[in-house]
């Protein structure tokens, strides 16, 4: 019996100097039922022309489908969404950046596991990871999330990176292809939905490195310090919190006919911009942590005290 056919969703821009290790790991996975499409998003380096050769020479019998993008210029997410429309039908798809490098039995692990739940359910199966720089230094590994995550943590915190990530075909039915998807990052998204619709499964091993570098260094890389700094120039004193409100919103009014009246009343909280007394004293007094780091957490307080969001 031919066991379930996982599609790998990469999508490249000027990835050319990471996709060996990148490519090499996922062509070097345990699992065998693997086919990999890239959408290269108008790349001005070599990308393509090394995708192209390494097709030809190293592909070790995986295959390897490089997408025409019409010389289009999708910019992410769009770009995974893309590749998800127009790939040939998975049982499961798992995504990818560029300059990952995947654990041996990183598909093996995520099929293993969601072949014990039933498929017509969305599912969403993650993993921890870790995080190197792009000199090859450790900085962390991902934390520990919890094994059953609530509508609040995943609010204002995404508590699983993208390219951990496995979801089935029902989930990419329902949260991808059957709605009007907006700006916001896929991993955001997916995991949103899959805890107000499905299910989501932890995997607390690691399955991949990421690299980190200078340049995009987040907010959970950085020290108590910087992380402060970082949420004042973003988010106290930029746009960043507010643009994670119009996501809110729009992920509210995308799926406001499946959500659950307990879902409503909640996320109505946060994506009213009308001003009440009554909603602003309860985001502000919310009961619920909405992140994990603390700085974060008074961060956003700090926002709904001011009415900023």
């Amino acid at each position: 019996m031919e066991k379930p056919k996982v599609n790998v969703v990469l999508a490249t821009y000027n990835g050319e100097r990471f996709l060996k290790r990148q490519l090499d790991s996922i062509v070097s996975q345990t699992y065998e039922n693997i086919d990999i499409y890239i959408r290269d998003d108008g790349s001005k380096d070599n990308t393509v022309a090394f995708i192209e050769k390494y097709i030809k020479e190293n592909a070790k019998g995986r295959r390897i489908v490089l997408l025409d993008n019409g010389g289009v210029n999708l910019r992410c997410p769009q770009s995974f969404y893309e590749i998800l429309r127009r790939c040939d039908k998975g049982d499961y798809y798992s995504f990818c950046d560029q300059d990952d490098e995947w654990y041996p039995e990183k598909i093996a692990w995520a099929v293993e596991r969601l072949e014990q739940e039933d498929k017509n359910e969305i599912l969403l199966y993650y993993t921890a990871c870790d995080y190197y720089t792009d000199k090859g230094e450790f900085i962390r590994r991902s934390p520990k999330q919890k094994e059953k995550l609530e509508l609040s943590d995943v609010i204002y915190y995404t508590p699983g990176s993208g390219f951990t990530m496995v979801i089935n075909e029902k989930a990419r039915q329902e949260l991808l292809l059957q709605v009007k998807l907006g700006k916001e990052l896929h991993d955001r998204w997916l995991i949103r939905g899959a805890v107000c619709f499905g299910k989501v499964l932890y995997d607390e091993r690691s399955s991949a490195t990421h690299i980190r570098h200078e340049e995009a260094v987040t907010s959970g890389d950085a020290g108590t310090g910087n992380l402060i700094k970082y949420f004042i120039q973003q988010e106290i004193l930029g746009p960043g919190a507010k643009e994670d409100k119009k996501s809110l919103q729009y992920f509210y009014h995308t799926f406001e006919n499946n959500l659950s009246m307990e879902q409503k009343k909640e996320l109505s909280v946060f994506t009213r911009d009308r001003f009440s007394l009554l909603n602003w004293f309860r985001k502000v007094f919310y009961p619920k942590r909405l992140r994990t780091r603390t700085p974060g957490e008074i961060a956003l307080r700090i926002l709904f005290v001011l009415g900023r969001i």
